[in-house]
C-alpha cells in the first residue's frame, strides 16, 4: 500500500484513473473509502480524471498520534503539498469536502499557483462579525473536543456535538486522534476565522475558478453563497432537501461537479 512520511507522520494515499489530476481531500471523521469511494465518486470522475486521495493525519489508515502538537493546518497542508511534489504534479484541481475544504481553500490562499480549480463542498466562509460570535465559536469547538474524549456518548449534552461523535462512532475512527486533530488545529489558529474584512479582501485577490456546493439543509451557521459572491470565478450551488451528510452521494451533486470540472480542464 502507498504511504509517504512527512517528519514521522504516515500518510496514506491512492491514484486511480487517468486526465488532469484532481487532488480529493475528505472530510472530518471520513476517510478515501467513506467518503470517495461508498459514494461512488471515484467511479464517477476516474475515466477522464486522475484522481489522487490521501486520508489525512489521524483518519483512515494514515498514522493517529494522539498528541496535539502533530496536527494543525500547516501540518495537514504541509502532507497534500509533499504528496504533490513525490508524485510530481506541479498543478491539480482540487476537490475538498468539509474539513477538505477548509484545507483546502487555506491551501488556496496560500499557494494558489499549485492550483487549475478548487471545489469546497460542504463549507462556509464563516465570518464573526463581534466578540460575542467569537467567543461562541471557541466555545463550540471546545464542546466538541470534550465530545470525543467524553468516555460515553451518554455524557454529551451539546445536540451537534453529539451528531459528530456518533458519526465518528460508525466511522469505527480513533476518537482520541480526532479530538487531538481539533485541538491542534485550534490551538494552532485559535481566531482561525480572522477578521471579516481581512478574509474577504483574501478572498476577492483569488483568480482560481471556484464552485461551492451544500445542502440546502446543511448546518453550518454562516452565509452560503459568501465565497461565490467574493471570488471573481466562483459559482455556488445548493442541493435541496439534502444535509451535510445526504448531500455527498446525491447525483444532482455529481453533476454540477463533473460539468464544473470539465469545463475549466477543456482546454
Amino acid at each position: 500500500m502507498p504511504y509517504f512520511n512527512n517528519d514521522g507522520v504516515n500518510i496514506y494515499y491512492e491514484t486511480v484513473g487517468e486526465g488532469p489530476p484532481i487532488l480529493m481531500i475528505h472530510g472530518f471523521a471520513s476517510n478515501i473509502e467513506q467518503n470517495w469511494k461508498h459514494t461512488k465518486w471515484i467511479s464517477t470522475l476516474k475515466d477522464n480524471y486522475r484522481l489522487i486521495l490521501l486520508d489525512c493525519r489521524g483518519h483512515g489508515k494514515s498514522d493517529k498520534p494522539h498528541e496535539d502538537s502533530f496536527y494543525g493546518h500547516d501540518k495537514m497542508i504541509s502532507d497534500v503539498i509533499i504528496l504533490m511534489e513525490n508524485l510530481s504534479i506541479g498543478k491539480a484541481n482540487f476537490f475538498g469536502y468539509s474539513m477538505g475544504a477548509l484545507i483546502t481553500s487555506q491551501l488556496l490562499l496560500q499557494k494558489p499557483e499549485l492550483f487549475i480549480s478548487a471545489i469546497l463542498g460542504g463549507f462556509v466562509l464563516y465570518l464573526p462579525q463581534n466578540e460575542k460570535e467569537r467567543t461562541l465559536y471557541r466555545e463550540n469547538t471546545l464542546l466538541r473536543i470534550e465530545a470525543f474524549k467524553a468516555e460515553s456518548i451518554d455524557h454529551i449534552k451539546d445536540p451537534i456535538a453529539r451528531r459528530f461523535r456518533q458519526f465518528a462512532e460508525i466511522g469505527g475512527n480513533d476518537l482520541n486522534a480526532l479530538a487531538a486533530v481539533m485541538a491542534g488545529t485550534f490551538q494552532e489558529t485559535p481566531d482561525l476565522v480572522g477578521s471579516p474584512s481581512q478574509s474577504k479582501t483574501s478572498f476577492k485577490k483569488v483568480k482560481t475558478p471556484i464552485l461551492t456546493v451544500l445542502g440546502s439543509d446543511d448546518f453550518i451557521p454562516g452565509d452560503k453563497t459568501l465565497i461565490a459572491q467574493l471570488v471573481p470565478n466562483a459559482c455556488h450551488f445548493q442541493i435541496q432537501g439534502k444535509d451535510h451528510l445526504t448531500v455527498v452521494p446525491d447525483p444532482r451533486f455529481k453533476m454540477v461537479v463533473r460539468a464544473f470540472l470539465d469545463y475549466v480542464n477543456k482546454g
